[in-house]
């Protein structure tokens, strides 16, 4: 049974199966057409589809794609308009994206490598013939059939084109052209381009042009040269001249085809004149530069954090749905590292920014769970380094994710900018009944607790209000909590005196306290914050204490007696820029706070003399959204999710510094 918002179990004459993807551009479906016939179809977002100038040019742009010959590509059947809002069928295609397959496997090699070649630029020889040009030609866009590779989504980007100050530029940055990006023509020689850069991530797992920020990539494109390296001999001077700069020196699809087939055709071996190397980009203030015609400037949101339903510190979780508090003490027999070392090359798993990311351990396995601005909750087997899990189901960022356990089962919880929060199965990779709805507008913190022995989700968002959530139900519980001035970003769940409160903060830069029995404000909002909005509220036991630490727009992270409402010392102060995340926790005895900031950097404090313990943790390339405290192999960790789109692990082993 469907239970999307908004999309109906029929759409027109095809009944909705259940989604199998999603976008920038739209939710895509599985259906079925009147005779039964898998089809897949795509439904274009509200923002992308309002003006009805533009949905008929869309309509009209997406017809000429129904003239491409079926080679290696997946046949747009049909294309209409649902309410307000055009949709395109085509061709269902079971199978795995290219991108997954080479995170998953690993790069194609031998006659995989050149049947995947073969295969790919036969598709965008066949689109071009019909005088289109794909424009986001990149490996999420081929999908590893039963019959081979299958090129998808050619037209979409040019029906589109006109929605691109809505929407963001038309390309995925790393496999743009130059032209595309420095806003030129665009020509069947950037899907070539294109092409060439999706073969080298194929054949060798990495980006043709590296970079850890859009800036970096951008500017590799631009000026440097391709690495090639690992691309097999026969298949590199062709990839070389595919990459050149100048599209009128590339070859044509049907010449890739050719060449690749054995047909003759000469391909330039000689070395490319060197490009001249700029010196590195400075430190960027916004994700999407002003070069990318037409892109869309980013909305800022908070990768706020709730305390996590985290492991004891034997390794297991608590099973009545409460809280622990996380002991961080490592095992006898931990190796040595010094405090605050990374732990190995990032993980980059998420196509986005990482908005939120919780720890949790299953069967004594370190995982975690992270959601970001690809709309997915990820999971990844941190002694491994793999994913386990890419769930689908959002049509908005996931803004913050919370583990615990439901009956006996882990989950996630994740909220998002679609308006939802969802419970995921961690064990099975599945979603958990339906989406809970009521939030009017984006849904941007989320907690775990108990509530007259049931378990419950509390959350807050772009509406003001608090709300609380059955876990077993799915259903609202209760009126919500309102009274707040703009929008909540942060919520947590907490026990004060055995009974059970919500700590929300957001836009209006105050701490609340509600008494989730009557649903009360408990009290005057606490101040302290000197600037701005709060965007993080971590929750615990200070000295026996019940405690929240705030992180905020001011720069400093603030402590709150939560029995009596006040503020504890002095604020937290030492980053340069706002605080976008904190967290709390314990190692070797000491009570610790983490945040991590727009400065790019995460920090430690010792909670008892307010001061900071060691030097910055420095690594990532952009603001960090988010950190959550884990452990690895017996020894105290830090997490750290962000904007430049990977996760980082840190290693907290004692000794401390002083």
């Amino acid at each position: 049974m469907n239970a999307e918002p908004g999309i109906p179990a029929q759409i027109d004459d095809y009944r909705i199966l259940h989604r199998i993807g999603h976008g920038g551009q739209g939710a895509v479906f599985r259906a079925e057409d009147p005779h039964g016939t898998p089809v897949a179809l795509k439904v274009i977002h509200d923002e992308l589809s309002k003006d009805p100038d533009h949905r008929r040019r869309f309509l009209r742009e997406v017809e000429l794609a129904r003239r491409v010959a079926p080679f290696c590509t997946a046949r747009v059947l049909d294309v209409g308009v649902f309410g307000d809002r055009p949709y395109i069928v085509s061709e269902f295609v079971p199978g795995a994206s290219l991108h997954h397959v080479v995170q998953k496997e690993g790069p194609r090699t031998g006659g995989g490598l050149e049947r995947l070649a073969v295969a790919t630029a036969t598709a965008l020889a066949a689109i071009h013939r019909a005088g289109i040009v794909h424009r986001d030609f990149k490996p999420s866009n081929v999908l590893m059939g039963p019959e081979g590779p299958v090129v998808i989504d050619f037209g979409i980007s040019r029906a589109l084109d006109h929605t691109a100050t809505m929407s963001g530029s038309i390309g995925t940055p790393g496999y743009m052209a130059p032209e595309q990006i420095e806003g030129g023509e665009v020509t069947p020689a950037a899907d070539v381009f294109a092409w060439a850069a999706t073969m080298v991530f194929a054949a060798t797992g990495r980006r043709a042009f590296p970079g850890d920020t859009v800036p970096q990539l951008i500017n590799a494109i631009l000026h440097r040269e391709p690495v090639l390296t690992g691309l097999p001999s026969g298949l590199k001077p062709l990839i070389q001249q595919a990459l050149n700069k100048n599209p009128a020196l590339r070859p044509t699809a049907a010449e890739l085809v050719k060449t690749l087939t054995g047909d003759e055709f000469h391909v330039e071996t000689a070395p490319l004149p060197p490009a001249p190397v700029p010196p590195p980009p400075p430190s960027k203030q916004n994700r999407r530069p002003a070069l990318l015609a037409g892109a869309l400037a980013v909305v800022v949101a908070g990768g706020v954090l709730g305390w996590q339903l985290w492991p004891k510190g034997d390794g297991s979780a608590t099973g009545d749905g409460t809280r622990a508090q996380t002991s961080l003490s490592p095992s006898p027999s931990a190796a040595p590292i010094t405090f605050g070392q990374a732990l190995g090359e990032p993980i980059e798993v998420q196509e986005n920014d990482v908005r939120s990311i919780a720890f949790t351990e299953l069967d004594g396995v370190p995982l975690s769970v992270s959601g970001g601005d690809d709309n997915t909750v990820r999971v990844v087997d941190l002694d491994k380094r793999t994913e386990l899990y890419a769930m689908s189901g959002h049509e908005g960022w996931v803004g913050h994710i919370v583990t615990g356990l439901l009956d006996g089962a882990a989950i996630a919880v994740s909220a998002s900018n679609d308006g939802s929060l969802r419970i995921w199965d961690l064990r099975k990779g599945t979603q958990m009944s339906n989406p809970m709805l009521g939030h009017q507008g984006n849904v941007k913190a989320v907690d775990l607790g108990t509530l007259n022995g049931e378990p419950i989700a509390v959350s807050g968002g772009q509406d003001g209000t608090v709300r609380v959530w059955n876990l077993h139900t799915g259903e609202q519980d209760g009126d919500p909590m309102t009274g707040t001035t703009g929008t909540v970003w942060a919520v947590a769940y907490a026990e004060v005196d055995g009974k059970p409160i919500a700590v929300s903060a957001g836009d209006e830069g105050v701490v609340r306290v509600w008494d989730l029995t009557t649903r009360r404000q408990i009290g005057e909002p606490l101040t302290g914050h000197t600037n701005g909005w709060i965007r993080s509220i971590a929750v615990g036991t200070l000295d026996g204490a019940p405690v929240a630490i705030t992180g905020g727009e001011d720069k400093t992270a603030r402590i709150w007696d939560l029995a009596t409402r006040t503020s504890l010392g002095a604020p937290l102060t030492g980053h340069t820029s706002w605080i976008w995340s904190v967290d709390f926790g314990e190692i070797d005895g000491r009570q610790i706070a983490v945040t991590g900031s727009e400065d790019r950097t995460a920090r430690v404090w010792d909670l008892a003399t307010g001061t900071e313990i060691g030097r910055p943790l420095e690594g990532h390339t952009d603001r960090i959204y988010d950190v959550t405290l884990g452990t690895l192999a017996g020894k105290p960790i830090v997490l750290t999710g962000s904007r430049d789109e990977t996760i980082r692990l840190w290693d907290l082993s004692p000794p401390l510094p002083g």
